[in-house]
């Protein structure tokens, strides 16, 4: 009876000790506010001792603005194109920064990309866009979109319940396997996407998807780098991600043929308008994202 109830103690102990490697594990390292405007999370980034706006996009890197370089005064250097989520190509610079403060850390002589937001934040209506911070800044941390609470905690490692795989795409935007009404698909995940779903156009024709709903006639759903962004809307019954299921879904089929959006490599984007009902976590050093 004595070893029975010793097992039974020494059992609970490694219980105990595991909680709290769990609760020590997933305290923040520092944690910063954010704004949810157009289903986006905007956080104050100091640049150079001025503070802006910017999105934390996990489909992005540095970049700004050429407001933003015309305020801080920054020479502008390799003028170039580059595509993005409309069918144009959009003029860039890049620029260097001395310091790049956000929250409890500063960076040091970052380089930035430049470009001109205006018609993103123009045409919907924002209040700012001074630019975006990615995956450069973030590959370091754990970090979690604590939508519910408005705060984005960065942990150097994170625990959490069914924790989901994945891969970069590109080498920096998170992508994961999942299922849409049932098909074995190949998504990524976008915090800087305003939309709840965007579903390619190959992937809704090859399952048939697009001949199976009602569908709007084409329309400008959101502006990206590159311009406007035409698709077909529709309420997508399903997408399965691990364990998490999200049903009747506000989705848009892209009609683009050039873009980011055309690509026929993965099957779809996950945007703030999922993401947002739930306590999202990103761990890029171990690989896995959670969502509670």
């Amino acid at each position: 009876m004595r070893n029975k109830y010793l097992v039974a103690t020494l059992m609970c102990l490694v219980t105990l000790l595991q909680q709290f490697e769990v609760i020590a594990q997933n305290k923040p390292l520092f944690s910063v506010p954010f704004t949810l405007v157009d289903n986006r999370p905007f956080i104050e980034v100091k640049l150079n001792g001025h503070s802006f706006h910017f999105i934390l996009d996990c489909g992005a890197d540095y970049g700004m603005d050429t407001e933003t370089a015309k305020t801080l005064g920054l020479k502008l250097d390799h003028e170039g194109t580059q595509t993005g989520a409309g069918a144009n190509e959009a003029k860039i610079w890049h620029a260097s920064v001395a310091t790049t403060v956000i929250g409890a850390t500063e960076k040091k002589n970052i380089n930035f990309l430049v470009t001109d937001v205006s018609e993103i934040k123009n045409n919907l209506h924002l209040p700012y866009l001074d630019g975006f911070i990615g995956y450069t800044f973030m590959k370091d941390y754990a970090v979690q979109f604590d939508y519910p609470k408005g705060l984005i905690n960065f942990y150097d490692s994170y625990a959490g319940p069914s924790p989901v795989s994945f891969s970069l795409y590109y080498g920096s935007i998170p992508r994961v396997d999942a299922k849409i009404d049932g098909h074995d698909a190949s998504v990524i995940m976008d915090t800087g996407d305003r939309t709840a779903f965007t579903l390619f156009s190959h992937f809704a024709a090859k399952t048939g998807i697009i001949k199976n709903y009602a569908l709007t006639d084409t329309m400008i759903t959101g502006y990206g780098l590159g311009g406007p962004i035409y698709a077909r809307r529709l309420t997508l019954k399903q997408i399965q991600i691990g364990k998490t299921i999200v049903n009747d879904i506000p989705t848009r089929i892209p009609t683009l043929k050039t873009g980011a959006f055309a690509d026929t490599n993965i099957d779809g984007s996950i945007g703030g308008g999922i993401l947002k009902q739930y306590k999202f976590t990103i761990d890029y050093k171990k690989k896995v994202l959670y969502f509670e």
